[in-house]
C-alpha cells in the first residue's frame, strides 16, 4: 500500500468522523421519562403522567413505549375518547401488537360500546386461546353489558386455565351472584305522604319501568295514583330517552290525565343535555301542560359541575307562564340548587334548595295572584344487594302566608 492510498483512508476517516460530529447525538427517549411517567400512573397522577409522555412523544412521534403511556393515562383520567386515538395510532403502526388491542378494548367498554370491545377481544381469544388475561377481559366485558352467562363462561376458562387467578375467580363469583352486573331495566314502586298545615293531606303512589336494553334509547312507562284534597286522580306517563357518543342526549315525555282537576290533563316535555366539557353539562328544555283551569308553558335551562369525582352540584332555573280560562295570565320563576355524593354508580345522597314563586286564579278583581316558596330537601339512595334498592327524601316548604307542606317520600327499585 502506498503513501497516497494511505492517505486517501485516512481523509476518508476524518470526514465521517466530522460528518458524525456535525450531526449531533441520535435523540431517543430518556428511559428515565418513561419510568417517571409509568410512576406517575401508577400514582393515580394521570394528568401529569400524560404531559411526561406527550413531551416524550414531541421528540420522538415514533415511540411506542411513549403512546402507549399516553394511551393508558388519557384513559384512566377518564379522557377514554383520547386513549381510544392513542391506543389506535399504535395498532395503525403494528397491527398485531397486544398491549394496544387489550387497551383499546378497555376504553371501548368504558365508553360503553361493549359490542366492539368484545370484537376486539375475541379476535385476540382466537390467536390466543389459553391465554387467561384476554378471557378475564371478555368475562368483565360481558358482566358490564348485562351478560351475566357469557361472562360465567369466560372466567370459569380463566379460572381452568389459571386456578390462582384472583380476578377470574372474584370475576365468576360476580357473574354468579349478579354483582357488578349492568342491569338493563329497573321497576320501581313509590309513594309520597303530604302534610299541609291547616288543609287536608295528600297521598300519591306510582309504580313505573325503565328499559335500557338498547344501548344508545332508553324507555320509560309510569302510573300514578293521587288522593288530594278529597279527590282521587290517575295519570299515565310515556316518555323515552335518546343518548349519543359524546354524551349528548334527549329526552323527550307525554303524561295523561283527561278528566284531572289537579293533574295536569295533558302534558308535554322535551329536554336535551349537551355536555361542555369534562365533567360539565348544559340542559335545555321546554313543557306544556294543560290543566283545569289554565294552560302552563315552561322553560328550563340547568347546569351540572362535577366538582370532585364524586361530588356534583346542579343549578336550574324554570321560567312558567300561566294562562288562565278565566282570562289573564301569570309570569313567574323557580330556581334550584342541587349538591349530590356519589358512593357508587347507583349509591348516593343529595340535599338541594329552592326558591320560587306560582301564579294561581283568584276571586278578586285582580283575578290572578302568586305566591312564594322556599323548599328544602334531603334524600338518598341505596342498592344493599344488586337487585334491590331504596330511596328516601324529606322534603320542608314554606309558603307565603305562614303556611308549610311537609313531604315523605320512599321508593323501592328491582334491577334485572
Amino acid at each position: 500500500m502506498n503513501a497516497k492510498t494511505i492517505w486517501r483512508m485516512v481523509g476518508c476517516a476524518l470526514f465521517l468522523a466530522v460528518l458524525h460530529a456535525s450531526a449531533g447525538p441520535a435523540t431517543a427517549a430518556d428511559p428515565a421519562s418513561l419510568d417517571e411517567g409509568n410512576a406517575l400512573i401508577g400514582k393515580g397522577e394521570f394528568r401529569a403522567a400524560a404531559g411526561v409522555f406527550s413531551s416524550v412523544l414531541e421528540k420522538e412521534p415514533a415511540n411506542r413505549d411513549a403512546r402507549i403511556g399516553l394511551a393508558r393515562a388519557l384513559g384512566f383520567s377518564g379522557d377514554h375518547a383520547g386513549g381510544e386515538r392513542e391506543f389506535r395510532a399504535v395498532l395503525a403502526a403494528a397491527p398485531g401488537d397486544v398491549e394496544a388491542r387489550l387497551g383499546l378494548s378497555d376504553v371501548l367498554a368504558w365508553r360503553k360500546r361493549y359490542g366492539e370491545a368484545d370484537e376486539v377481544l375475541s379476535g385476540l381469544d382466537r390467536e390466543r386461546p389459553n391465554d387467561p388475561e384476554v378471557l378475564v377481559r371478555r368475562g368483565k366485558v360481558a358482566l358490564w353489558s348485562g351478560d351475566r352467562e357469557g361472562a360465567r363462561k369466560h372466567f370459569e376458562a380463566a379460572v381452568l386455565l389459571a386456578p390462582g387467578n384472583t380476578e377470574a375467580a372474584r370475576g365468576l363469583e360476580q357473574a354468579k351472584s349478579g354483582a357488578g352486573t349492568k342491569f338493563t331495566r329497573v321497576a320501581e314502586g313509590g309513594v309520597s305522604l303530604l302534610r299541609i298545615r291547616r288543609a287536608n293531606p295528600g297521598t300519591q303512589v306510582w309504580s313505573a319501568v325503565r328499559d335500557a336494553s338498547s344501548r344508545d334509547l332508553e324507555l320509560q312507562a309510569r302510573v300514578d295514583y293521587l288522593h288530594r284534597f278529597g279527590q282521587d286522580e290517575v295519570r299515565g306517563t310515556a316518555g323515552a330517552v335518546r343518548k349519543w357518543e359524546g354524551g349528548l342526549s334527549l329526552r323527550g315525555e307525554a303524561g295523561f290525565s283527561p278528566h284531572a282537576d289537579i293533574f295536569s290533563r295533558y302534558a308535554l316535555e322535551a329536554e336535551a343535555g349537551l355536555p361542555l366539557q369534562k365533567g360539565l353539562a348544559a340542559y335545555l328544555g321546554a313543557k306544556y301542560a294543560d290543566y283545569a283551569t289554565a294552560e302552563v308553558w315552561n322553560a328550563i335551562v340547568a347546569v351540572e359541575c362535577y366538582v370532585l369525582p364524586k361530588d356534583a352540584l346542579l343549578a336550574r332555573y324554570v321560567f312558567s307562564n300561566a294562562r288562565f280560562d278565566g282570562g289573564g295570565d301569570s309570569d313567574d320563576g323557580t330556581w334550584m340548587a342541587k349538591a349530590t355524593h356519589f358512593f357508587t354508580d347507583a349509591d348516593r345522597a343529595w340535599a338541594y334548595y329552592s326558591h320560587g314563586k306560582e301564579g294561581y286564579a283568584t276571586g278578586t278583581a285582580d283575578q290572578i295572584g302568586n305566591v312564594t316558596s322556599n323548599t328544602y330537601g334531603l334524600g338518598g339512595r341505596i342498592f344493599p344487594v344488586p337487585r334491590w334498592g331504596a330511596e328516601g327524601n324529606f322534603e320542608w316548604q314554606e309558603r307565603e302566608g305562614g303556611n308549610r307542606y311537609l313531604t315523605f317520600t320512599l321508593v323501592g327499585y328491582h334491577r334485572f
